[in-house]
């Protein structure tokens, strides 16, 4: 994985480790054990008249209690943190520093609101407030966030020294990686910052690791705030159709492409489903035994039959039953008080769900499915709350707000009709309850509504795969709106080695007093992306190599020694007239790898300066020579291993 790109001008060799964007997913939060109960008999099934044998891991089942979801669990406890790390699951569209930015400024307008004279609901300053997210998964968000909101503390009515982030998941592996994270040291000293393992969809209580506070329900003073990104994707749902007016439950059975699998957990299961389904009628009353929501889920599965009703096309419908249940489990810990903020790939327009077909699992090293956040937003109105969905439809992430109120918060038991929770009277009754909190709605229309993390997503994508040569004002530009995430400087980074040492002092300027804040925001994850390594090029690269010293130094105490860094150590080392010094590095790339010729002939070259020295022939070493005919140029030899 290691390709070495040759800076001609300062020769420079820089590891690099390009991974592409794709959309993110977090972890799944399971209810079952890792024992399988499931069968491997085998079924012959003709496609296009050939026989094929499927090996059945489970016969029609409800979804939300199929094999599925075994598998993911074992996906995501086996992998642990190297399922980010190593870029088996994707995550920069949910963990960079913009969405992050966004998701404070939401919490923010809706403190403002707590703090309204008339404001239905009220913060205790002296009390903690708790942010909690679901599905940490590699810690990176968590990080941003509470960064974000460390930085807002002077214009933020409620006090930072009160504000717990909670991290939480299901799997030890991640709850081991945070606690070792130099990034979050200081916050978990600090008591901002506090983590729990916790399965969202069956546990009842968070007891937190440093302070050894428990949550549970009841225990929570303030509303407490919840963030689930690329999370409820990933829990488990219910599949649902409306055909012919007629609702109809659709059951799974789990299947693999495979003639054998002998061990049924495998995650690379996940790579070869074959799924059936099959749908049978049902009526609206399907949901039991669910602690009080029966009538809520029955309002949401009323809504979607009344319709599609008379839909010619029908209706396939996922009900996120794991996201819902999650919610409702969290809300006790503060009687049913909770601003929730989530961003996943979903759909809030029920038009989307129109058409007879099965759903579509997304396999992306785990597995996912499309979030019906319709769903999840007429749960929290027929509680009491209200949703605020973005309506923006060509998105990779939808990003949500609700709110979870007690019921008849807003209005009496005597002031909504039943009616109310049907058709188009549905975003009418979350309009009435949102203008009691218009800093909120004012937040998420600037943050979400207007250019959102969607939309930042999507224009760093295109500048980046879209344009060959982006001009350097236009990356300097995105990594200011990016709040100079390290990820972003990392995709662009030929642009700035090429461009930086030959641009106007103005420009140059303003990158450099960027990358001090670039560094502060570098969440260690992925070893592949050596930012400090980078960082050190592009000084290297304008010649300040003081400061490139400074970041080679870090990288080798960040990520570990490397033969291409003692290198470029020894060329600054000569640069700055130290060839003592140089010939030390050189010397160490080259006892580090045999064959590194490039460390060899600056080995003979100082050499041969410092023979000639004790020859008391005056020799001024000048700098690495640069490329005459275009400083900028960037050559790329092959790939080195």
């Amino acid at each position: 994985k290691n390709m070495l790109v040759d800076v001609p001008e300062a020769e420079a060799v820089g590891i690099s480790r390009v991974q592409g964007d794709v959309q993110d997913l977090t972890k799944l939060v399971n209810d079952f054990s890792l024992e399988s109960t499931t069968t491997t008999d085998k079924k012959d099934k003709l496609t296009d008249g050939q026989a094929e044998v499927r090996t059945v891991l489970e016969d029609f089942t409800k979804c939300s209690h199929s094999h599925l979801w075994k598998l993911m669990m074992s996906f995501y406890d086996r992998k642990g943190p190297d399922s980010w790390s190593q870029g088996i699951v994707p995550h920069f569209i949910t963990c960079n520093t913009y969405i992050a930015k966004s998701y404070a400024q939401i919490l923010h307008g809706f403190i403002r609101d707590c703090y309204r004279p008339n404001s239905k609901i009220k913060l205790v300053d002296t009390e903690p407030l708790y942010i909690i997210e679901l599905g940490a998964g590699s810690g990176k968000f968590s990080y941003f966030m509470l960064k974000a909101l460390e930085e807002m503390q002077d214009v933020c009515d409620f006090p930072f020294s009160n504000m717990k982030f909670i991290m939480t998941d299901f799997t030890e592996a991640n709850f081991k990686f945070w606690q070792n994270h130099s990034a979050l040291k200081r916050y978990f000293e600090s008591g901002h910052l506090d983590a729990g393992i916790f399965n969202a969809v069956t546990d009842t209580s968070i007891t937190l690791w440093k302070s050894g506070v428990v949550l549970r329900q009841g225990s929570c003073v303030n509303p407490i705030i919840i963030v689930a990104n690329y999370l409820f994707d990933t829990l488990y749902h219910d599949i649902f159709q409306v055909d012919g007016g007629v609702l109809k439950e659709g059951l799974v059975s789990v299947g693999s492409k495979h003639p054998e699998e002998p061990d049924p957990l495998h995650p690379d299961i996940i790579g070869r489903l074959d799924n059936q389904y099959k749908y049978i009628p049902i009526d609206t009353s399907y949901y039991s035994d669910e602690e009080g929501d029966e009538k809520h889920l029955q309002r949401i599965l009323n809504w979607n039959l009344q319709y599609f009703q008379n839909s010619t096309n029908g209706a396939s419908i996922l009900v996120p039953i794991g996201a819902i249940r999650a919610l409702r489990h969290l809300g006790t810990f503060s009687n049913n008080r909770a601003l929730v903020i989530s961003g996943d790939k979903g759909n809030n327009n029920p038009e989307q769900f129109s058409g007879l077909m099965d759903p579509h699992i997304a396999v992306h090293g785990s597995f996912s499915l499309m979030v019906n956040y319709h769903a999840i937003g007429a749960w929290f109105t027929s509680r009491g709350g209200f949703a605020l969905h973005n309506p923006q439809e060509e998105a990779s992430l939808k990003v949500s707000t609700f709110m979870l109120t007690p019921e008849y918060f807003f209005e009496g038991p005597d002031e909504v009709a039943p009616d109310m929770y049907l058709g188009s009277s549905l975003p009418q009754l979350d309009k009435s309850r949102y203008q009691h909190f218009p800093h909120l709605l004012r937040a998420f229309t600037d943050f979400v509504d207007q250019f959102g993390p969607n939309d930042f997503f999507v224009l760093q994508k295109s500048l980046k795969e879209d344009l060959a040569n982006p001009p350097l004002r236009t990356v300097a530009s995105i990594l200011k709106l990016s709040d100079w995430d390290p990820d972003v400087f990392f995709k662009f980074r030929d642009t700035l080695l090429a461009q930086t040492p030959t641009c106007g002092q103005k420009l140059r300027n303003d990158l450099c007093r960027g990358i001090p804040r670039l560094w502060a925001n570098y969440y260690i994850l992925d070893t592949d992306k050596d930012i400090a390594f980078e960082i050190g090029r592009v000084y290297y690269g304008i010649r300040d190599y003081e400061s490139a010293l400074k970041y080679y130094k870090e990288s080798i105490a960040g990520v570990g020694e490397h033969h291409v860094t003692f290198h470029n150590q020894g060329l600054c080392y000569y640069s700055l007239g130290q060839p003592e010094s140089a010939l030390l590095h050189f010397k160490k790339a080259l006892s580090m790898s045999a064959e590194y010729e490039k460390a060899r002939s600056w080995i003979e070259k100082v050499q041969n300066d410092l023979a000639m020295q004790q020859q008391s022939v005056q020799v001024v070493p000048p700098p690495p020579p640069l490329a005459q005919d275009n400083a900028a140029t960037v050559i790329t030899p092959p790939v080195e291993f």
